[in-house]
């Protein structure tokens, strides 16, 4: 029986080890403050299978995310937040104006507010986060470009979660941070990465190499994870689509990172299409062609090669990856929004690990 533990599903979890809990000002030595937050995060189903995920964070970003199997559209505007409701506009797309109403409390749970109190953190002083489950009432409507997906709908099920101040030790933070170092700050990574600026969208092709053997064995075969995207900006609203697949299988041909000639193939699974070739030499430009493409969500059928691309191919550890170094150069550090919120949810149960890696590696697009 094949072991059904995906390396970037195990790279998901090593992530959050490292993130953990966000800080905010100073404390004494040995301390960390834990800032407080307000997030609404709620479902809604949209024709021709795709689902919507609606989340906010703090009190003006709302963010669209669309999903269906391993292609997405993510949409992220300012619009209006509080612990009541939701208000925004997805330019011309769509709009959310729905209204929160708590679930009523069982009679075993008496009078006290309808707001489900979280487990208490070891080593923590403050009041305890809040999450009240219900529903979204009012208006929740999206046409995707070229009728890809349609939303209209007037009730959501979903969560308001209320994080308070507090003032937590370091030393279970710091226990789970000493556990990532010693399984996956090792961890190596062979990745090949193509971007361009075409037509006003940046466009990307990323194309990665996990080798799990020094946690699980020699012999364990590697896992290959590839993610074609686009990001531009539209009316002041940002939007994101990509297809995004694991494979245990083969689909990542490469040499040596940093031998010349450096040649890689990639001949990705389903959503992306076709194939491309990389060959760097010594002194010369790389060259990065084929009919390599994704079929994306409202853009249609997008290259993702051509002249105008510049391309790299390189050798990391999941150390460097998360301190932000790519093959072709340093990312800025990550800002928090709907796809990282999204794969926070997912690493807990509602959608696949692998979605959740690479939703956050999006979330880091230059």
């Amino acid at each position: 029986m094949r072991l059904r533990v995906g390396a970037i599903g195990l790279v998901v979890a090593a992530m959050a080890l490292l993130t953990g809990p966000v800080a905010g000002a100073a404390a004494s030595p040995g301390f960390e403050v834990q800032e407080s937050s307000l997030r609404l995060n709620l479902t809604v189903k949209g024709s021709n299978g795709f689902r919507g995920f609606i989340a906010t964070e703090g009190h003006k970003q709302v963010s669209l995310t669309l999903i269906k199997g391993g292609v997405l559209m993510d949409l992220r505007t300012n619009g209006t937040v509080s612990r009541d409701g939701i208000v925004a506009r997805f330019g011309d797309l769509g709009k959310v104006s729905v209204r929160f109403q708590g679930e009523r409390p069982s009679a075993e749970a008496g009078p006290r507010r309808q707001g489900q109190r979280g487990d208490p953190t070891p080593g923590c002083s403050g009041r305890d986060p809040i999450v009240e489950r219900g529903h979204f009432r009012g208006t929740i409507q999206f046409q995707g470009e070229n009728d890809f997906t349609r939303i209209n709908a007037g009730l959501a099920p979903g969560t308001v979660e209320q994080h308070f101040r507090r003032v937590c030790k370091e030393s279970f933070q710091a226990a789970l941070n000493g556990l990532f170092e010693e399984l996956f700050s090792g961890l190596r990574v062979d990745m090949l990465e193509a971007h361009a600026r075409v037509d006003g969208a940046n466009v990307a092709f990323e194309a990665a190499s996990f080798d799990l053997s020094s946690i699980l064995g020699p012999g364990t075969p590697p896992t290959y994870g590839f993610s074609g995207r686009t990001m531009e900006w539209v009316d002041g609203m940002r939007i994101i689509r990509a297809a995004n697949v694991e494979e245990t299988d083969s689909g990542f041909f490469a040499g040596k990172p940093g031998a010349m000639p450096q040649n890689v193939t990639v001949v990705p699974p389903k959503p992306l299409l076709e194939s491309a070739k990389y060959r760097k030499e010594a002194g010369v430009p790389a060259t990065w062609v084929g009919p390599l493409a994704a079929r994306l969500p409202g853009a249609g059928l997008v290259p993702l090669t051509g002249p105008s691309f510049k391309s790299a191919f390189c050798g990391l550890t999941v150390k460097r990856l998360i301190a932000g170094e790519r093959c072709l150069g340093r990312q800025s550090e990550p800002e928090p929004h709907s796809l990282a919120t999204f794969a926070r949810g997912a690493a807990h149960g509602s959608g696949s690990q692998s979605q959740a890696f690479w939703d956050v590696r999006l979330s880091w697009s230059r």
